[in-house]
Order: C-alpha cells, then sequence, then structure tokens
C-alpha cells in the first residue's frame, strides 16, 4: 500500500508538473508570436504600441504588455500607471539582455500592475543586436486557479528556491500522508504533492506468503499500464501542440495573406507598366527579378491560403486517374528537364474520390516537384495509383537522395524545409489538404537510396 500510494503522488506530481509546464510553455509561445510579428513590421513606436494594445485581453492570464528599450526604460504599456519606470535592475531583464532569449521572473508585486504576477521578458534580436525587449505581466492567480481546479484528493504546494510557499491547493495532514515532489522547467519551482496514507492496515505473513505471486504479477501490469498510458498521453500532448500550431498559423494567414495580395497587385501592375516604357537591357533584367520575386511572394501567399482555411471549397467527386492524366504533360515536361525517367502506372477501374481537383492536383504536383529537385543528376521517378480495400493509394517514389530519421518526423512541421530558396509550407499545405478529405499521408526514406510518399484516400460510390 504505501508503494503504491507513493506511486500515486509520484503520477500526480508527474502531471501537475506537465500541466504547470504546458501552462509556461503556452504562454511563453503566445508572447514569442508576437515578438516576431513586432520584428517582422515596421518597428515604429506607434505601430508596436497598436499590435499591443491589440493582444491586450486576448490571452486573460497576462494583465499587461510593455515595450522598452534596451536601457530598461518602459518606452510603450498597455497599462495606464507606468511613467517613468525602468526595469534595467531586474535580474530577468538582465538575463534576456545576456542571452537574448525569454527569461522568467520570481514572483513578485509588478511596480504597473500592482498585484502578484511573474514578469516575462523575451528581446527581439535582428541581425545579432538587441532591438529591444517585449515584456509581459502573468497572473499568478491564473496559476493558482488551474492548478485548484485538477486537484481532487491530493495536496499541491508549489515553493521557489527559497522554499517559499507561493501555492496550495488540497488539504491533508502533511505527517500521515506520502510525499513526491518534481522540478519545474521553466522556472525555479519545486511541486510536492501528498497523498493520504493508511498507517492503520494490518497485513498477515500467510496472505503476504499465499498472494506474492499474484502482486508480483498485478504490479508489473500496473507499471507496463501506467507506462503505456504516460506514453499515450504524451503523444496526444504533442498532437494537441502541433494542433495549436496550425491553427495559430492558420488564423494568423486568414488575417495577413489578402492584405498581402492588395498591394501586391498593385506593385504587379506598375512594373509591367514601367518595363514596357523602359526597354533598355538592363532595366529589362531589373524588371525581370522583381517580376520572378513577385510571383514568389504570390505563390508563398497562396500556400499560406490553403493552410489557413483548406476546406474553403466545395468537395466534388472526381476520378484520380482523370486527375493524375490532366497533369501528366506538366509532370512528363519537367521530368525531362531534369533528366529523371519518369513512369506513370494508372489503375484499371475508376477511382472516385471526394476532393477539390485543383487541390489535389497541387499537392501531386508539389510531391513530384520535390522528388525532382531531390534528383539533380537525373534518377527515376515512379507514380502509382491502386486500390486497397475501400481507398485509394497514390506512391510517389524516386531514388533521389533520401532523408534522415529526423528529417521525416519534421517534414510536415510549418516553415521546415531543406531547401535553400523553399518557404517550408509545401508538404505541411499538402498534409493539411489531405487531412481535409479524410486521408492519411506517409513518408519511408532512406538517405542515398531514395524516398517514398504514400497518400491514401477514401473512395465514394459514383
Amino acid at each position: 500500500m504505501e508503494y503504491q500510494h507513493k506511486n500515486k503522488a509520484e503520477e500526480y506530481a508527474n502531471f501537475h508538473t506537465m500541466n504547470i509546464e504546458s501552462f509556461f510553455n503556452e504562454t511563453v509561445g503566445r508572447l514569442e508570436v508576437l515578438a516576431t510579428s513586432i520584428k517582422f513590421q515596421n518597428t515604429s513606436l506607434t505601430n508596436i504600441e497598436n499590435l499591443l494594445r491589440e493582444a491586450t485581453g486576448k490571452d486573460p492570464r497576462l494583465s499587461g504588455f510593455f515595450w522598452t528599450n534596451i536601457n530598461g526604460d518602459l518606452l510603450i504599456s498597455t497599462n495606464t500607471n507606468s511613467k517613468n519606470v525602468n526595469v534595467s535592475d531586474q535580474p530577468y531583464f538582465q538575463h534576456a539582455i545576456q542571452t537574448e532569449k525569454t527569461s522568467f521572473s520570481d514572483v513578485h508585486i509588478g511596480r504597473v500592475t500592482g498585484r502578484q504576477i511573474i514578469t516575462i521578458a523575451t528581446p527581439i534580436v535582428d541581425h545579432g543586436q538587441v532591438q529591444g525587449v517585449l515584456v509581459a505581466s502573468l497572473r499568478t492567480d491564473k496559476i493558482e486557479a488551474a492548478i485548484k481546479n485538477l486537484v481532487t484528493d491530493e495536496m499541491v504546494i508549489v515553493t521557489d528556491d527559497s522554499n517559499k510557499v507561493l501555492f496550495k491547493a488540497g488539504s491533508i495532514l502533511e505527517d500521515q500522508s506520502i510525499k513526491s515532489s518534481k522540478k519545474i522547467a521553466k522556472v525555479p519551482w519545486t511541486i510536492s504533492i501528498f497523498v493520504q496514507s493508511e498507517n492503520g492496515l494490518v497485513f498477515w505473513k500467510p496472505f503476504i506468503k499465499y498472494m506474492i505471486i499474484f502482486l508480483t504479477i498485478s504490479n508489473i501490469v500496473f507499471l507496463w499500464a501506467q507506462y503505456l498510458l504516460l506514453k499515450k498521453k504524451v503523444k496526444r500532448e504533442n498532437a494537441q501542440i502541433e494542433h495549436h500550431k496550425l491553427e495559430l498559423i492558420g488564423k494568423l494567414a486568414a488575417s495577413t495573406a489578402h492584405e498581402i495580395r492588395n498591394p501586391l497587385t498593385g506593385i504587379k501592375g506598375l512594373i509591367k507598366l514601367l518595363s514596357e516604357e523602359y526597354q533598355d537591357q538592363k532595366a529589362q533584367s531589373y524588371f525581370e527579378v522583381i517580376q520572378t520575386e513577385i510571383d514568389r511572394i504570390n505563390i508563398i501567399v497562396s500556400e499560406l491560403l490553403v493552410l489557413g482555411k483548406p476546406t474553403a471549397h466545395t468537395l466534388k467527386t472526381d476520378n484520380i486517374n482523370t486527375i493524375l492524366a490532366e497533369i501528366d504533360p506538366i509532370i512528363h515536361s519537367e521530368a525531362n528537364f531534369m533528366n529523371v525517367e519518369l513512369t506513370i502506372n494508372y489503375y484499371k477501374d475508376s477511382l472516385p474520390v471526394s476532393c477539390v481537383k485543383d487541390q489535389l492536383k497541387q499537392v501531386i504536383l508539389n510531391l513530384t516537384k520535390n522528388s525532382l529537385q531531390a534528383m539533380p543528376f537525373g534518377g527515376s521517378l515512379a507514380i502509382t495509383l491502386e486500390k486497397q480495400a475501400d481507398q485509394c493509394l497514390i506512391t510517389v517514389t524516386d531514388n533521389g537522395v533520401g532523408m534522415q530519421q529526423d528529417q521525416i518526423n519534421q517534414a510536415f512541421n510549418p516553415f521546415f524545409t531543406l531547401k535553400k530558396d523553399g518557404s517550408g509550407l509545401g508538404l505541411t499545405v499538402c498534409k493539411r489538404i489531405i487531412d481535409s478529405y479524410g486521408g492519411k499521408i506517409f513518408i519511408k526514406s532512406i538517405p542515398t537510396e531514395g524516398t517514398q510518399i504514400e497518400i491514401t484516400l477514401p473512395l465514394v460510390d459514383e
């Protein structure tokens, strides 16, 4: 029983530690996304203030945003009582400036907010120089509330590195309990979990003697089940984190892509007019470079739009054989240009799927383009259509440079790319499109031997 209580306390400790760390990770993630937005926009104080005020109130955990220069002077505040405040004497500010990474303060009473908070400082670094520091106030009462909402029959005590009690939830006599403690990664805190012990129980030798084998097997099964549950939980949390990342990127894409395209259309038209007016060779070469870069921006914006709203179109039933046949000439042309031997194997019967034809063409063209670029000195590329039960299987196989396992694991992450001029959105968009059709996409690859990508889509009745 003591062993089981210890396991229970450790399980609660792991759970609450992961919950607090997830709380901090989500908060830091949102703050760093805001910092990235500031970095890549016009850095005038007016624009920064407008951006911070738009973000105020969207996350109840953060009670205010502040912008300081590298000397610690508070230049912008979303709160009103923040005149003549300088934070250069704060350890968290100095740590953020020196390490160029997000830093946390101890729990303290905020100079501006007047409540108990944790201050988070994220430096804005551009070309190796700190341009300023984005500071946010994290409300500790939200952390305490998050802990209390998850407490059942245990007691939770959170202390800082000086052993000062920061938060306490639940009520158990410490001298009649079993304790388990864990360190929290982001901040120098220790979380201690107390579960009630049952010292009044008496175990008799005959019972232990005749039940020892059963208890041994039960504990092995229990530990294995706990391991599987923990593994499943970690996998589920990782999937949720990836979902949140895609959701955040989708929202940013949906809100900014059309704003980029409007001025881009005007620029493109003016460049065309200028190219007709100035006909000398040097000017034409400049116009050609500008036009190429505008087209590349348009491609990236299109990928962002698909990433933000992949299901914006109405799905219709189309035959995969027909879709592939329509882009067959394009793929053959690209393969001939790259000195690649192309083989396309159509299925003998119809393969009807519910999709948007142009989007599915985009997926196949993206995948074949990646395969061709993986074979700069020529090779062979095969595209095969098959039927597996009630699924359509599309296979794209090349004998190019291949990928490492860690590269495969990150292949569908937004902005991850192995290409010099790649946007890192191609495979992300492909996966988003295939997922919206109820399909799956898998990558199998061996370095120096080649890569095989498999897409499965549910067939529909014609």
